[in-house]
């Protein structure tokens, strides 16, 4: 009995983490992000630390994950606990190009017996319902899938304390009701959660409650008390929506007619097809919400409707360009100082002088951006939150007719959530459009009208029942509107979006004869072909090599018509290495000078080595083609591991070079990926257009290399981050 009284008081009447008078300040910052912040977690308690956007939670929470060391104060953590960390941004832990390989990361690192690491990510994958996309890229994941397999890779690790950074804010509510019974179940196992939070049912399910702001602790007791008081509980969570909506009286432009038609909109990603024949029409003077699971084409349906996206099937009619703030709100951060990112739409459009200044201001502070208090803030030292609320400045001061948001409160306080949702009211009434959306049910009866897309199609479109709003059959009414074609950009961003996808890798590739080849299989083929297309000396013998590799390439089901393509695009280049040669490269004495020009000569020799030459080069195009095509990364990595696993017995550190190219194939689509975030966001805002000479397109793209250059640096910093909180050493 002593013993079971012993046991009991260790695990949950010990400190898990003791947080005494810590301080931290982020370089340029004057204000310090956290201030003298002390409070106490217990073993097997679930504490929610809560607080308004930039009070400094997030900075608290890596601070106890070990990734920021702290100006002053101490962390104290019991060493015989384990600590990881899920981020608020979920690409930022993505680190493994394949679902499952990425989930399995961490347990690998630990050092764990194959059997092991692999029940762990099944079941990881399963609490998180991701265990059916356990082969997919992970690139090809919506946002909301993503924040799954972020924290699919964390709680493989079974740690024991377990930090959620807004780690359930662009889920779907089922999603959301999964996690939170597995957190409900951790913690009833005696392991202690910390959850940086603004959600009322991570409150709800709490133990304890934190609050900081301006980076102090200013609350710290039981749920009970938290919502038992009314002023700390109210600037948490903010009033109910339903305070002051007016969505009970349309406003007196509603109606009016419409102003953006869906057409049978059909949409796909490769093999994978999206959207199924969507057609919709919106009113003016409304707010629509639009829902749906994650993954279920919201995002891709609202980038169709801003041009960024080009549907395989049907089209767009609407009452001017529509704009749209997107859900990668670091992708719109294009200046400095956060006033100036919010002009740069406006910038754009020829706006200038005192009345870009009031623009600005009216932007940012509809956005519940202050202009007073934010114009002059650095974009970097923002949270997340400000962050978003400065995106949809961004979009709010372009003044379109349509105006759509992608999960515009995702991540947000309760009281700049209140703010946002009543300033798309507000925009509504004053006869704009206005759609987002949304996995949030207070929201979407917030609006007066809910569409909701399951498995490809409108599966229902309701309206508020005090404001009926009849749909408009779409195809009866588009002479109405004039037709909006895809943006200029759109087919530069489908090019980046293949060849992201093509250095990720594609399991479909594999129901070709060599893609169903065993991983070293496909590494031996390869090497052979490609050496052996290189080796080759007689030109009979390059020709014969020219052929097999074509025929390599076409058995990889590798498309003729593209293969065909890129063959003859690398011919120019070739001849004008050719020239080089019959420049520089000595005649055979005594053969016969077809063209004697100075130092250019043609002889038999020259053109015979530039034919090999030219066999050569197109033989090993074919080989790369084949096997890039045929070979997904996790063919790539395993292959890799099965031909450097003898290296091992010697004690040569072979996991680097395999983690070096898992990082590798994520990391490059991730940029891709960033670059089309960017691209996507500066198209909507007027940016990458209309420019004549040299300089002035160097001046055009300067906005996206800046951003690229400074998200690169930052998603270098996460991927070390990543690598930390995932037991890499």
């Amino acid at each position: 009995m002593f013993i079971f009284f012993t046991y009991f008081g260790m695990m949950y009447g010990m400190n898990a983490v003791t947080v005494s008078h810590v301080s931290f300040s982020y370089p340029g910052r004057d204000d310090p992000a956290v201030r003298d912040a002390s409070f106490v977690l217990e073993r097997g308690s679930y504490t929610v630390l809560a607080g308004l956007n930039g009070s400094g939670k997030s900075t608290v929470a890596r601070i106890i994950a070990g990734l920021l060391a702290c100006d002053s104060g101490s962390v104290e953590i019991d060493r015989q606990l384990k600590v990881s960390m899920v981020f608020q941004s979920p690409k930022d832990q993505i680190i493994c190009g394949t679902v499952s390989r990425d989930t399995a990361f961490g347990p690998q690192n630990m050092g764990l017996p194959a059997g092991e690491v692999e029940l762990r990510t099944i079941e990881s994958l399963s609490i998180t319902g991701m265990l059916s996309c356990a082969q997919q890229p992970s690139m090809a994941l919506s946002l909301g899938q993503t924040q799954k397999i972020a924290f699919s890779g964390i709680i493989a690790l079974r740690p024991d304390i377990l930090i959620l950074d807004e780690s359930v804010s662009m889920l779907d509510p089922s999603s959301r009701e999964d996690i939170f019974m597995f957190l409900d179940y951790w913690k009833r196992r005696g392991n202690t959660i910390l959850h940086i939070t603004h959600d009322v049912d991570a409150l709800r399910r709490a133990g304890n409650v934190i609050v900081m702001e301006n980076g102090g602790v200013i609350w710290n007791g039981t749920k009970t008390a938290f919502f038992e008081n009314a002023e700390i509980c109210g600037g948490i969570c903010g009033k109910s929506l339903s305070d002051g909506n007016t969505a009970s009286s349309k406003s007196a432009s509603a109606g009016t007619g419409e102003s953006f038609i869906f057409d049978n909109i059909s949409f796909s990603y490769g093999n994978r097809q999206v959207l199924r024949g969507v057609s919709f029409s919106l009113e003016k003077g409304t707010l629509t919400a639009l829902t749906g699971v994650s993954g279920s084409g919201k995002s891709t349906l609202l980038e169709i409707a801003a041009g960024l996206l080009i549907p395989s099937d049907g089209a767009v009619f609407a009452d001017g360009r529509p704009v749209l703030a997107q859900q990668n709100c670091d992708a719109a951060l294009f200046e400095n100082f956060a006033a100036d990112d919010v002009a740069f739409g406006a910038r754009n459009r020829g706006v200038s002088g005192k009345k870009l200044v009031e623009l600005v201001k009216s932007a940012m502070n509809t956005a519940s951006l202050p202009f007073k208090e934010y114009a002059d803030r650095q974009t970097f030292t923002l949270s997340g939150g400000e962050k978003r609320r400065l995106a949809i400045a961004g979009i709010i001061v372009l003044d379109a007719q349509n105006v759509f948001f992608d999960e515009p409160t995702a991540a947000v306080d309760g009281p700049a959530r209140y703010e946002i949702m009543h300033m798309m009211r507000r925009l509504a009434e004053s006869g704009k459009t206005v759609m987002f959306s949304t996995h949030r049910e207070d929201e979407a009866e917030f609006a007066d009208r809910n569409i909701h897309i399951a498995s490809g199609g409108v599966f229902s479109d309701s309206a508020c029942s005090k404001n009926k709003i009849t749909p408009a059959a779409p195809s009866q009414n588009t002479e109405k509107l004039p037709e909006q074609k895809p943006l200029g950009g759109a087919k530069l961003l489908a090019s980046l979006c293949r060849t992201a996808a093509g250095i990720a890798g594609n399991a479909e590739h594999n129901r070709s004869f060599v893609g169903n080849l065993a991983p070293l299989l496909k590494y031996l083929l390869f090497f052979a072909m490609f050496i052996a297309s290189l080796a080759a000396r007689p030109v009979s013998l390059c020709a014969a090599m020219f052929v097999l590799s074509v025929l390599y390439a076409l058995t990889a089901k590798y498309p003729a018509k593209k293969l065909f393509g890129a063959v003859l695009k690398v011919i120019p280049l070739l001849l004008f290495f050719c020239v080089f040669q019959m420049v520089f490269f000595p005649a055979v004495p005594g053969e016969r000078v077809f063209v004697p020009y100075r130092y250019f000569t043609v002889t038999p020799s020259k053109l015979i080595l530039c034919l090999k030459t030219l066999l050569h080069t197109e033989s090993v195009l074919c080989c790369i083609c084949a096997f890039v095509y045929s070979t997904p990364e996790y063919d790539v990595i395993e292959g890799l591991s099965v031909m450097l696993k003898p290296l091992a017995f010697l004690h040569i550190p072979v996991r680097y070079v395999i983690i070096i190219a898992e990082i590798i194939f994520r990391f490059i689509p991730l940029l891709i990926d960033e670059a089309s975030s960017i691209i996507k966001t500066q198209l909507v805002r007027g940016g990458l257009g209309k420019a004549s000479g040299f300089f002035g397109k160097i001046r055009a793209l300067l906005p996206l290399f800046v951003p690229l250059i400074v998200q690169t640096v930052r998603r270098s910093e996460a991927l070390a981050d990543a690598l930390t909180v995932r037991d890499f050493k």
